[in-house]
């Protein structure tokens, strides 16, 4: 028989070749096995047949390695297709985010991968285990696998299947040996082991890889994982880059204008355009569209559809929808018309509107409409947001309505018609945007801060006050030591109410009986038309003793002995001011306050005063713990510290309880005890420093106690500092964040405003810029609350005037948005003007707050200066008087005290330091000024100077007088330099100076005029008004009304800019169009006849002229009165005041002040008894002095905004609004006719 042809084993499956198979036969032949394998072949059985046991088991082991042998292919197969997908799948998502997930692309990556992953299991998967592998492979491949076996699984197969030639026992006993090496090895499941565990190894880390890219990798690889796998969705939703188009598809009335609104989503792009087409075979048209980047939308126009048309939009290679808006005859708005009627306590008039849409005024106003449709219609409405309606009366072909404004929404208008006959949009949706009427502001213009007086003087201070629609009435509200509060009327407008007022009033101390130590407390309150009230912060008149010894005694340096130096010794009574003004500002604002807050508030004050009342306490059992011998000055301070924490232990029970009103007049009064206890205790310095050097005069009990106060006022003292300057630094931070968030506001509002007016000029309105303007007048009116927040905390009425002034900017904003209204452009650019208003107002603070850090700079060296001069004399003293050489207590205490003028020279130099770097920007000269301070420091070794001759002073108790006197020298140096830069201050920038030039004369203007209006407007009628000496006075008031500039005008180029007060009006329009006087109205009459009540109102352009006859403004005949011209004199002696200053500074910027020069000559004759009992030499007097400063300011203005020409304009110098150009030729006409 020939042989039997071997089966070939499955090894193309596993890897290995079959020279595998021929090598493990080849190893039978080398064996010698003792039967002959060939003539088993011829046979092909065994004669003897093997039990049906051992056979059986055999079959087992063979089918067991075969079944572990097609897993681990199996598991093999997985691992290629899991890491051929997830890699597929990655790819593809990469491709999609290329191909912008257009839908064509996903249904081809979804049919690609769908191929893929089949073609990966039917070679990886499929094929492997379709082959089939007889006994004798699984044998020979077990035998390879495992070379122990030594054929021994093949023999007994072979055996089993043998000829009748060959032994059964043989065959019995291979099979046998079989099983049992089989056995030796676990039946084989070792085999698998290892590889099993390496492909499902393979399997994990391809998931984890491909589960780390989706979630930590871009975003586009999980959208496009789920745009490929999940598939029951339409294919536009499975992308997630979509664009939403507004209206979509939709029905329009033919000849209208459609806004289409598109967002994208999922992406970012700032371009974008709408492609439309009027006909099936029309290409697509391209239009563009504006992107508004607050809202992040596009917008554009389809003006006077003609026709049905399909569009889409195509923004960064992603497209829209294709939808289709057809036109049918329906009606539509045609023209809307509006009327603005105001609250009547505004005082406007009604203002019409020719082509309205979007309103925005002010809560209350009533606007009524008159809609004319496309085509007659039977009925119409107006639907307001919330879906409630207002019906609209049928008028012949229009129909006129009423919208209350009481809230933000929208509206549209429904027509009737159609071929159904039923209503339909025939408007755009338009916006309502309520414009808040804000509370008057009310601030303390001067002095603006606590100041101390003496018991005799004369203290003048100026409330200002403005409001949107009128100040009706402002007082001047004021207590002595916290006694029953007294209000003084400065202004109150029985008939027409100024938008801004400004009124002084003249505190004559000797009257109100008050002594050293005592306080009076001020403060403004406004009330506006609607009876709303508002006050100002507290500020303090601190009563002092300035007779010469006093003088003397606060300005000396040195005196030795039991002085005690210049040290905080009102740190007491400071820390309690404030916890007055806390209290004032709770009573104030409670209203605003929600109950948590106020007794948060309440609480925070009440620990503030329990801790003063501690310390004071402490301070006391001190005292009185040293006090060995009575002295009668220290007496009294003993007896008045208690009396002040009685008090204010009774203060802190009215705030427990939540009463802050009452917990006023007890803080007063422990205010009241505190200050005259700091008197007597200066009072004893300046006794005790008038001896000179030495013990000064005073027992060793007054010497000690005197240190004891000067100890614990010095360690409050630095305590309250340190508190302030933290909290000032973190203002400061504040200011310069919101300064710089000013910035990009303006700038984005002037790209407003140049798009607005290019639009007005092109003829298309307002389109398209609403929502920019209102998401900028929200962020205005953020930055105002964070600036409102800021000036409560920090009582900065500076602030609170650049809050007003973004809130008004914002209200323009709003006006601006309004699509219909005419003078959009011009709200846009007076929106423009009032952010830059605001922003130079905290320029002015970034400035002030230079010369404050700069005076903080000089004190400290200054307070250097004396105590080393002290020092020095003292350790000078003790070296001539220790022969020894030996230290002491005194020498070791004098040497620590310089060790502690080191450490303050050290602070000083990082305060030098920091202020440099801030003033970089803005001030050059001066940083570079104090960059030299700094350095003399560190080159000359000021600190190592100081630091040796403590060391010397500790060790040997003496000293080198030549080191005292370099030390002096370099603290005068640095002094020195500290100066320089001091004056360098506000001499940075040019342009900046001239701008504030530009205010100051400006405010010349106004306060001139004003005066001139209480001339003219003077109280004839009003009688019984007694001062001081019993005089009848009829000071009136001004009844000049609120001027309104044109609407929209405000802030374009050629425009007179606001100033202190706020006032903003048009170039050539500050004229004073309808005054009239208000006589018979109450003046805020001092006790010696002063009128405390004028204005610092807006000047009058060409009225100089009109003035001329011999009836003056109702004032005819009248003879002023002596009180009356002393208030008129005091007036022009202030302004001759300014404009002196204002012409040094201009010379001192290289300005030519000549004209100024005149306008002073004739100012000072104001400050003349004669000149009052003229009239017309007076009134000529009066209109040469307004009308050269309107001149000169006007020349200065051109000057200004030349050295600034390199800004961009609003508007081109030669565009004229129409409306303005008569009133600009009647301002240079007035001027011509008062120069002849």
């Amino acid at each position: 028989m020939t042989p039997r042809p071997r089966r070939s084993a499955p090894w193309g499956s596993t890897g290995l070749s079959d020279s595998v198979s021929l090598a493990g036969i080849s190893t039978v032949f080398l064996r010698g096995r003792c039967y002959d394998w060939f003539n088993y072949w011829e046979s092909g059985m065994a004669y003897e047949q093997v039990s049906s046991g051992d056979r059986s088991e055999l079959t087992s082991i063979i089918r067991d390695i075969r079944k572990r042998w097609r897993l681990k292919l199996a598991v093999r197969g997985a691992a290629f297709v899991v890491a051929g997908f997830l890699l597929t799948l990655l790819l593809s998502a990469y491709a999609l985010e290329t191909l912008k997930f257009s839908p064509g692309s996903i249904i081809a990556f979804r049919v690609g991968m769908v191929m893929i992953l089949g073609a990966l299991a039917g070679y990886f998967f499929v094929l492997p285990q379709w082959r089939r592998v007889s006994d004798e492979q699984v044998a020979l491949y077990l035998e390879e696998c495992e070379p122990t076996l030594e054929t021994a699984i093949l023999s007994a197969l072979e055996a089993e299947k043998g000829s009748a030639s060959h032994s059964p026992d043989l065959a019995r006993r291979l099979i046998e040996q079989a099983i049992d090496q089989c056995s030796l090895i676990e039946r084989g499941r070792r085999l698998e082991a290892q590889p099993l565990r390496r492909y499902a190894a393979a399997i994990g880390a391809a998931v984890v890889v491909a589960l780390l890219v989706l979630v930590l990798g871009p975003a586009y690889f999980r959208q496009g994982a789920s745009a490929l796998l999940l598939m029951t969705g339409g294919v536009l939703e499975a992308s997630p880059y979509r664009i939403a188009v507004k209206p979509g598809n939709a029905t329009v009335p033919r000849g209208s204008d459609q806004t289409i609104i598109a967002t994208v989503e999922g992406f970012e792009s700032d371009k974008a355009e709408l492609l439309i087409r009027k006909s099936l075979n029309a290409p697509f048209e391209h239009v563009p569209m504006v992107f508004n980047n607050d809202t992040k939308i596009f917008e554009g126009v389809l003006f006077d559809l003609p026709g049905s048309i399909d569009y889409y939009v195509e923004s960064g290679g992603v497209k829209s929808s294709v939808f289709t808006m057809h036109a049918a005859d329906l009606p539509y708005v045609k023209q809307l018309e509006m009327e603005y009627v105001f609250p009547s306590y505004t005082g406007l008039a009604p203002r019409k509107i020719e082509n309205g849409g979007d309103i925005a005024v002010l809560q209350g106003t009533q606007v009524r409409v008159r809609i004319t449709p496309t085509m007659k219609s039977p009925s119409g409405r107006m639907v307001l947001d919330g879906g409630n309606t207002l019906s609209l009366t049928a008028d012949g072909e229009v129909f006129t309505g009423t919208i209350p404004v009481t809230k933000d929404g929208f509206y549209r208008v429904e027509l009737q018609g159609g071929p159904e006959n039923k209503l339909v949009n025939a408007s755009p949706q338009y916006t309502i945007d309520v414009l808040e009427d804000q509370a008057p502001s009310v601030s303390i213009a001067k002095p603006g801060r606590d100041t101390t007086a003496s018991p005799i003087e004369e203290l003048a201070v100026e409330a200002r006050a403005d409001d949107d629609f009128g100040v009706k009435q402002l007082e001047l509200v004021y207590s002595v030591n916290g006694g029953p509060e007294q209000t003084k009327k400065l202004v109150n407008s029985a008939t027409k109410a100024l938008p801004e007022v400004s009124a002084a009033h003249t505190f004559y101390l000797e009257e109100l009986k008050v002594a050293p130590g005592d306080s009076v407390s001020y403060y403004a309150r406004a009330t506006d038309n609607i009876g709303r009230s508002i006050s100002s912060d507290l500020y303090f008149i601190r009563v002092r003793k300035l007779d010469e010894q006093f003088r003397s005694a606060m300005s000396m340096g040195g005196g030795g002995g039991g002085g005690g130096g210049n040290m905080q010794v009102d740190a007491l009574s400071q820390q309690q001011r404030e916890i007055i003004s806390a209290t004032h500002n709770i009573v104030r604002d409670r209203r605003t306050m929600t109950p948590a807050k106020l007794r948060e508030n309440l609480v925070v004050v009440a620990l503030s005063q329990s801790k003063l009342r501690e310390q004071v306490e402490g301070l006391v059992s001190r005292m009185n713990s040293r006090l060995v011998e009575p002295d009668p000055a220290f007496q009294r301070i003993a007896e008045l510290l208690p009396k002040a924490a009685e008090e204010m232990r009774a203060a802190e029970a009215k705030l427990q309880a939540q009463a802050a009103t009452e917990a006023l007049p007890p803080e007063n009064r422990a205010l009241q005890q505190l200050q005259r206890a700091e008197e007597e205790y200066e009072k004893q310095v300046s006794q005790q420093r008038g001896g000179g050097g030495g013990g000064g005069g005073a027992g060793s009990v007054s010497e000690d106690l005197a240190e004891l106060f000067k100890q614990d006022m010095d360690k409050l003292a630095n305590q309250y500092e340190t508190a302030q300057s933290a909290q000032q630094q973190q203002s400061d931070q504040q200011v310069d964040a919101l300064m710089e968030k000013l910035r990009e506001l303006a700038r984005r509002q002037q790209q407003e405003a140049e798009r607005q007016r290019q639009q007005a000029l092109a003829g298309q309105g307002g389109q398209g810029g609403g929502a920019s303007q209102r998401a900028l007048a929200e962020q205005a009116e953020e930055a105002a609350r964070q600036l409102e927040r800021l000036a409560r905390e920090r009582n900065r009425p500076d602030l609170a005037q650049a809050a007003q002034q973004m809130r008004q900017a914002a209200d323009a904003m709003r006006r601006a948005a309004s699509s219909g209204d005419p003078t959009s452009a011009g709200q846009a650019s007076a929106a423009l003007g009032q952010l830059r208003e605001a922003q130079r107002r905290l320029e002015q603070e970034q400035g002030a707050r230079g010369q404050r850090d700069m005076q903080s700079a000089q004190q400290q060296a200054e307070e250097i200066a004396r105590e080393h001069r002290e020092l020095s004399q003292e350790a000078m003293s003790m070296s001539q008087s220790n022969a020894t050489g030996r230290a002491n207590d005194k020498s070791r205490q004098l040497g620590q005290q310089k060790y502690e003028l080191e450490a303050k020279v050290n602070e000083l130099e990082k305060q030098i330091d920091r202020m440099s770097g801030e003033m970089r920007r803005n001030e050059r000269e001066a940083s570079q000024k104090l960059q030299e301070a700094a350095d003399g420091i560190r080159n000359n070794r000021l600190e190592e100077q100081i630091h040796y001759s403590g060391s010397l002073m500790r060790q040997t108790g003496q000293t080198s007088p030549d080191l005292e006197r370099n030390i002096s020298s370099e603290i005068d140096n640095l002094r020195r330099r500290l100066g320089e830069a001091a004056n360098a201050v506000g001499q940075g920038d040019k342009n900046n100076r001239m701008a504030n030039n530009l205010d100051r004369a400006r405010n010349l203007v106004r306060g001139l005029d004003s005066m001139q209006q209480q001339m003219r407007d003077g109280q004839g009628g009003q009688q019984n008004q007694q001062g001081r000496d019993g005089q009848q006075n009829q000071q009136g008031q001004q009844g000049q009304q609120g001027q309104q500039g044109q609407q929209g005008q405000q802030g374009q180029q050629g425009q007179q800019g606001q100033g202190q007060q706020g006032q903003q009006g048009q170039q050539g329009q500050q004229g004073q169009n309808g005054q009239q006087g208000q006589g018979g109205q109450n003046g805020s009459s001092d006790g010696d006849g002063r009128n405390g009540s004028f204005r610092d109102g807006p000047f009058s352009n060409g009225r100089g002229a009109n003035y001329g006859g011999d009836n003056w403004g109702g004032w005819g005949q009248r003879v002023f009165t002596p009180g009356e011209v002393r208030t008129f004199r005091d007036q022009a002696r202030y302004w001759t005041g300014e404009a002196q200053r204002l012409r040094e500074q201009l010379r001192n910027d290289g300005v030519n002040a000549t004209d100024l020069d005149e306008i002073l000559r004739a100012m000072r004759q104001l400050d003349d008894d004669r000149v009052y009992k003229d009239a017309r030499e007076l009134e000529r007097l009066q209109t040469q002095v307004v009308e050269g400063l309107k001149r000169f300011e006007f020349g200065l203005r051109r000057k200004v905004e030349d050295s600034q020409g390199d800004q961009p304009a609003l508007t081109a110098t030669d565009e004229v609004p129409r409306g303005f150009r008569d009133l600009v030729d009647e301002y240079y006409r007035s001027l011509s006719r008062t120069a002849k």
